[in-house]
């Protein structure tokens, strides 16, 4: 049995070794149009800023290495056509120019994907990169050290975008991000990507959303950009990172069905709909595992477990795929960004009914040194109590909590089942009730009707509505002055139980501390004195990101006192 892959980085390589696992006897045949294959793509950031230093160890393998295991992997090599009625590819050798047939019993094709470049007058000018592979790396090393560039743009505000600004940031370059979207990072809800986006303010790095690039100008080497703002910046470096496309216009004409964004279509055991021909990785596509939905989602661990389930069942196997989370992660300076599961933008997009909450908590006892805090966002369904997304941002221990939550989504856990997990714990570690444990906690009083929740969102639709509600600050009245939500009242909780009969009981209240804590307790308080309509502001006034809703330094007034 003769077995081509195609592309010999995450996907390829996995489904080659799996071939060669399960059929000693296997011919098998790698073509990549690159030298570099079985690279680290997700380290290439880590490498242009130095904190890897060492090219091998993002390109630990080369085709030497794979004879070993009697796998072919032939690089400098572009397949430029797949014949699938005559089983066969038209190959082209990048360094001899030569073009010939190679013809095949069953085929993978895991090609990944490359960068989207967008038709900007200009961007043909030296000092303007993609970045998606090891070699995209080694122009961007060499440019930086041989024209030390000062002024940097960052075009797109996504993941690679963000690591960048901080390589950029870390080897002394100014940098200014620009996404085109209301907010960075748009896979995560608006909320929490206003959080990362103050934190890089807060590191020195500029951000403007609902901006683009018109035009760059310069004479061999870009000097200045023109954006939809009507600003002029002046730059040496721009990176372009607006995301990527499957690389499969090879397969034109082919049969091979694909989505309109040229995604190949694979079934559950990365079956193409051309027998004998499976697909894996970056430029196919796979499923959201909480509805079923074909989706496009190029992530390295996913790419991993295609090219697994591709060589399993390429050699006979009925492995099965089951789906996504979509779960990711990331770094940025000390923060952590990570997600998995729905978001709120997804979940309205299906029409699902759902409760959400903020939980933010240090990551280990507070009794230990180098406790940090982290914001949970939590999703539930109502019908069904389910935990259905999360997003996480903090500096410390957001990989285990993201982990967990992933694993609870993947189970179908509800809220419940997230209060009642035995998760480890001492001072080093965690605490006695875990981030995690709080959201089961919060969310089921949600869910319960027990505790009322208000997003900020929320808050400000019922602003702009002119809607009759009473806001309670139940911090000190130093905090308050530093800041507070519009048109708020203080009263601060150790005075709550006395001065409660100033509000009414007839109207909504809508109660907020920093982080949640002290208004939960304000909120049991309130309800068990009478008032009914009481609502918790998820997450706290820390959390609080839109600007419509807050009042700063106020140090020369006194706190309101309800007058109602």
């Amino acid at each position: 049995m003769k077995y081509i892959v195609i592309g010999a980085v995450a996907g390829g390589m996995t489904a080659a070794m799996k071939i060669r696992r399960n059929d000693d006897k296997a011919e098998i045949i790698v073509y990549d149009k690159d030298t570099d294959i079985s690279y680290s793509g997700c380290s290439l950031t880590y490498y242009i800023s130095g904190v890897i230093d060492n090219r091998k160890n993002i390109v630990p393998r080369d085709s030497q290495y794979f004879k070993k295991f009697n796998v072919d992997v032939k690089t400098a090599h572009e397949v430029l056509k797949v014949d699938t009625q005559n089983k066969k590819v038209i190959v082209k050798d990048l360094t001899t120019g030569n073009t010939f047939e190679d013809g095949f019993d069953k085929l993978i094709i895991a090609t990944g994907a490359h960068p989207v470049v967008p038709k900007i007058d200009g961007i043909e000018l030296e000092g303007i990169f993609v970045l998606r592979n090891v070699k995209d790396a080694d122009r961007i090393k060499e440019f930086i050290n041989t024209y030390f560039p000062k002024k940097a743009l960052i075009v797109g505000g996504g993941y690679i975008g963000l690591e960048m600004a901080e390589a950029l940031k870390v080897l002394g370059i100014d940098v200014v991000i620009i996404e085109k979207q209301e907010n960075i990072l748009p896979n995560l809800d608006s909320d929490m990507a206003r959080l990362v986006e103050n934190y890089l303010k807060e590191k020195g790095i500029t951000v403007k959303t609902s901006t683009s690039v018109l035009k760059f100008e310069g004479d061999k080497r870009v000097t200045t950009a023109i954006l939809s703002d009507g600003s002029r910046l002046n730059v040496d470096f721009v990176l372009i990172a607006v995301g990527v496309r499957p690389s499969t216009q090879f397969l034109e004409g082919s049969g091979i069905q694909l989505l309109p964004n040229g995604a190949i279509k694979v079934d559950e055991y990365m079956r193409t709909n051309i027998e004998g021909i499976f697909a894996a990785g970056d430029c196919a596509s796979v499923y959201f595992k909480l509805n079923g939905k074909t989706m496009y989602m190029p992530l390295g661990s996913t790419a991993n477990k295609m090219g697994r389930i591709a060589g399993e069942n390429a050699t006979g196997g009925s492995m099965k795929f089951s789906g996504i989370l979509a779960t990711s992660i990331f770094k940025v300076f000390d923060l952590t960004v990570a997600q998995t599961g729905y978001t709120e933008k997804m979940a309205q997009q299906d029409g699902i009914e759902y409760e959400v909450g903020h939980v933010t908590k240090p990551h280990i006892t507070t009794a230990y040194p180098g406790a940090e805090k982290m914001t949970i966002k939590a999703i539930a369904e109502l019908s069904s109590r389910k935990i259905i997304g999360a997003q996480i941002i903090g500096t410390k221990g957001v990989d285990k909590r993201i982990d967990i939550l992933a694993t609870a989504i993947f189970a179908g856990l509800t809220t419940d089942h997230l209060f009642q997990l035995d998760l480890a714990y001492a001072p080093p570690f965690s605490s006695a009730k875990d981030p995690v444990h709080y959201v089961g906690m919060v969310m089921s009083n949600f869910l319960d009707k027990r505790k009322f929740n208000c997003t900020q969102e929320k808050l400000l639709e019922k602003m702009q509505k002119g809607e009759d509600f009473v806001v309670l600050d139940v911090r000190t009245p130093d905090q308050y002055k530093i800041k507070h939500i519009k048109g708020a009242v203080n009263i601060p909780l150790e005075m709550l139980q006395e001065k409660m009969n100033l509000l009414p009981k007839d109207k909504q209240i809508i109660v907020y501390c920093n982080s949640g804590v002290s208004s939960n307790i304000a909120q049991n308080i309130l309800q068990q004195n009478g008032f009914r309509k009481v609502y918790n502001l998820s997450g706290g006034i820390l959390n609080v990101t839109l600007e419509q809703l807050l009042e700063r330094n106020t140090s020369d007034s006194s706190p309101s006192s309800p007058d109602l």
